[in-house]
């Protein structure tokens, strides 16, 4: 598989709808904390999909989530996560699980052992389990098991920093840094906003890029998740 380049596309895309189907609208859930984001829980349901809660708990707790709020019901040391790879940055992999960025560490392995073409590409959809310590996700198993159909996705993420051709998202504490097309520069007002963009999973360096896809949705996801991976939020 060619490695993908990652880039952000001129123009609003739509959900990936036919990738992404909608889930129930039970208000009850049950699942694993695997991050935080914003006064938020992203929480890694039976199956790996990731949604997101109001409310506080640590990273591995097991919770069930209803209209009246989060309640703790134990404690988990793993967790599995279905999602798209959007990028490999050192030993972190930033994954896209129901538009939320998720980082999860990964084992370093000895040369020649693996490669970048043995390696999920961006685009590539995976089945990974997680071992939860200390707040973080570290990678003990990870599955391939197809490939998304589309030329773009969306996410949602926080703006860290912005400069000369770049825009800096932050992903629990890891920085993504996301090349911008020539002449295209964000206003540092959007610093420390959680945005929805739009990355393109180009094929080659001769794909198009532009600008995100807009922006501006504060704190958590407004009111509920949207399509996600193998059976989004509705």
């Amino acid at each position: 598989m060619k490695l993908k380049r990652l880039l952000l596309v001129a123009t609003a895309a739509t959900a990936l709808t036919a990738f992404w189907p909608a889930a129930g609208s039970a208000a009850t859930f049950r699942g694993v904390v695997v991050a935080h984001e914003r006064g938020s829980l992203l929480v890694a349901m039976p199956g790996g999909l990731v949604r997101s809660v109001p409310g506080h708990a640590a990273v591995g707790s097991r919770i069930v989530a209803t209209a009246r709020g989060v309640s703790i019901v134990g404690h988990a040391r793993q967790a599995v996560i279905h999602g798209i790879v959007i990028r490999r940055v050192g030993t972190t992999l930033f994954l896209s699980s129901n538009r939320h960025l998720l980082a999860v560490r990964h084992a370093r392995v000895l040369s020649g052992v693996a490669t970048a073409q043995t390696a999920p590409a961006p685009g590539a959809v995976v089945s990974t389990t997680v071992g939860l310590a200390n707040g973080e996700l570290n990678e003990q198993d990870e599955d391939e098991i197809g490939e998304v159909n589309a030329n773009a996705i969306q996410v949602q993420a926080v703006v860290a920093a912005v400069g000369t051709g770049t825009v800096t998202l932050t992903v629990q504490g890891q920085m993504l840094v996301v090349p911008l097309p020539a002449g295209l520069t964000f206003p540092a007002s959007i610093v420390g906003q959680t945005v929805t963009i739009s990355l393109s999973l180009a094929a080659n360096d001769d794909d198009q890029g532009g600008d995100d896809s807009g922006g501006g949705d504060r704190g958590h996801d407004g009111g509920g998740d949207h399509g996600g991976d193998g059976g989004g939020d509705g």
